[in-house]
């Protein structure tokens, strides 16, 4: 295919043209042309040659970006010029060097030295979990005369897996393997029943609590001692997702469900590596998996491929069924993470009812992506009429949710209404001090 150059290179000799040079004007056209099919014919002497090959990491995590190298070897004595226009999938955003307002797809471009090879970056983000394929690859070859160019297509099918992002609970985790929990600050208080257990004597600080003082260490040392606990192993912690049509809302580009999710298996592989029994239930308008509490590598893989395949459905939550196969299925107090949201009366209502009933038998805690682009809506500015009725609307939806939440509360359940940014501190808070209750 001829290029714009080609086109300039012909428009320069009309000048020859204009002055009436015609034996030079036929000089430079024939210079041209011959330029142009030597620069074909070479090219398609040596693109059969060439070796190109995506190097893309087989599992990557929702929202977070993945590198995707594009490598081209030339292994003939001719420079190229590549582009490279590669086919990512279409439920991921990409991003490249070089990226125009209205490009669909990532278009990179270097210059390939004889005998060599490069390799060409661009980073993509999953936004949705999954098994996903990329597509072709698609390079335009010339040289550096640039008159010409060829296409060559090489089909590189590849399937990666998008699991929930882990990354904030990877943080957690190495921290705590440095540091040590009570490092951390959390020190779980020593009273009969609490669920802790005895771990050292250390010297008493000035923030300890007096309740954690060996008197008769003191006594032995003539100074303040302290005792340490350790966060007792082996409890049972539960996340419990609804699949429902509430979690279909979209909040920062994923779905409330894809936060959840990613929450879920935040929490969850914090308390596998604290070696507590982890399980996971799905439901939606039916049970769609249940995994018993349990440890080990095995059932967390379980837990994380639950977690890969999930999907919001346009149905009711059917928290009776979900909440009454708890009840049955569970005979040891459990720490159960309902990942939910209060969205209108009647779904809070059946939360509520069918809640109160788990949290006479097990520690329940209702997670809630709180909805702060409602409240963002109330400090707009009232122009039109239609701006005034979306804000009494939005005031309508959150007093529903205030009451559901303060209805919750006063059935003995605990709830977590925050955004997503403080959603992982918070659970983990809520995490660590429930364990001193079970």
């Amino acid at each position: 295919m001829p290029t714009v150059r080609l086109a300039l290179a012909f428009a320069l000799g009309a000048i020859f043209w204009a002055f009436g040079l015609l034996p030079f004007a036929w000089a430079y056209n024939g210079v041209i042309v011959l330029a142009a099919l030597w620069e074909l014919f070479a090219v398609m002497r040596v693109r059969r040659s060439l070796r190109c090959e995506r190097k893309v990491s087989e599992v990557m995590e929702i929202s977070a970006q993945s590198e995707v190298n594009i490598v081209v070897a030339n292994p003939t004595n001719l420079p190229l010029m590549v582009a490279v226009k590669d086919e990512p999938p279409s439920d991921f955003q990409w991003d490249a060097p070089t990226k125009r307002p209205d490009q669909i797809l990532p278009l990179l471009s270097t210059l390939l030295p004889p005998r060599s090879r490069v390799s060409l970056r661009y980073l993509v983000t999953p936004m949705r979990r999954g098994e996903f394929k990329f597509g072709e690859v698609n390079l335009r070859l010339s040289t550096p005369l640039m008159f010409v160019w060829l296409p060559v297509r090489y089909s590189l099918p590849q399937t990666v897996r998008v699991l929930p992002n882990l990354a904030q609970a990877r943080k957690y985790s190495l921290l705590m393997r440095k540091v040590r929990m009570r490092e951390m600050g959390f020190r779980p208080i020593p009273l009969k029943g609490a669920g802790t257990e005895f771990s050292s004597l250390r010297d008493y600080l000035p923030d300890d609590d007096p309740r954690w003082i060996d008197w008769n260490a003191t006594a032995r040392r003539g100074r303040l001692v302290s005792k340490e606990f350790e966060l007792e192993r082996g409890q049972n912690i539960v996340a419990i997702l609804d699949a429902g049509r509430v979690m279909a809302t979209r909040l920062d580009g994923l779905t409330k469900l894809d936060h959840a999710v990613n929450a879920a298996a935040f929490v969850l592989f914090i308390a596998h590596n604290l070696e507590d029994r982890v399980g996971l239930m799905i439901f939606s308008d039916r049970i769609q998996r249940w995994l018993p509490p349990s440890k080990g590598v095995r059932q967390w893989e379980s837990i994380l491929e639950a977690l890969r395949q999930v999907e919001p459905q346009l149905v009711e939550a059917n928290y009776a069924s979900a909440f009454a196969h708890l009840l049955q299925n569970l005979p040891r107090r459990s720490l159960l993470l309902i990942f939910t949201d209060l969205i209108d009366p009647d779904t809070s209502e059946a939360l509520i009812t069918h809640a109160k009933l788990l949290a006479e038998k097990h520690l329940v805690i209702v997670v809630a992506l709180s909805d702060y682009e409602l409240r963002s809506l109330l400090a707009e500015p009232i122009d039109e009429t239609s701006d005034l009725y979306r804000q009494a609307a939005a005031v309508a939806v959150l007093n529903d949710r205030l009451r559901a939440v303060a209805q919750l509360r006063e059935s003995g359940v605990n709830v977590l209404d925050t955004s997503p940014e403080a959603l992982f501190n918070a659970l983990l808070e809520h995490y660590l001090l429930a364990k001193r209750r079970l």
